[in-house]
């Protein structure tokens, strides 16, 4: 899992993850806040999710093979050190607005689980931003 025509994988990949973590924490506040979003966005927001934490798994793996070629160097090994918890992290917060998702389908109180999810997709995009952060630092870090 190195390439696509031609280009390492990774800086691409991770691209669906830095849109679609912050997408759907916004779209969780807003269902939140108004309950007629919350029912229009619910099963997108449920497939974002899901899609954004699949993205993170591909995009660690990617990684990995990408540091297999590349010389290392602290930054790197501080960005692979964040990168490895952030898939686990964003299926975490997949699970959380998934099971919002359901329990609005099923016309069940869910303001609680929603807050939560909405919660948990912030801490997802604080968490992505430091990730983000340190890879684009240990690559463009040295030329400011």
């Amino acid at each position: 899992m190195g390439d696509l025509f031609g280009l390492p994988l990774h800086p691409l990949v991770v691209h669906a993850v830095v849109v679609l973590v912050p997408l759907v924490t916004a779209g969780m506040v807003l269902a939140v806040v108004s309950t007629a979003w919350g029912d229009r966005l619910r099963l997108v927001l449920a497939v974002l999710a899901t899609v954004a934490a699949a993205s993170a798994f591909v995009a660690r793996a990617s990684g990995q093979s990408l540091l297999a070629r590349v010389p290392g160097s602290p930054e790197v090994a501080r960005h692979a050190d964040l990168a490895d918890t952030l898939p686990w992290f964003l299926l975490g917060s997949a699970a959380l607005v998934v099971a919002w998702a359901w329990a609005r389908s099923q016309r069940r109180p869910a303001t609680a689980i929603g807050i939560t999810a909405a919660l948990g997709s912030a801490g997802a995009t604080i968490w992505t931003v430091l990730v983000g952060h340190s890879g684009a630092e240990s690559v463009w870090g040295g030329l400011t």
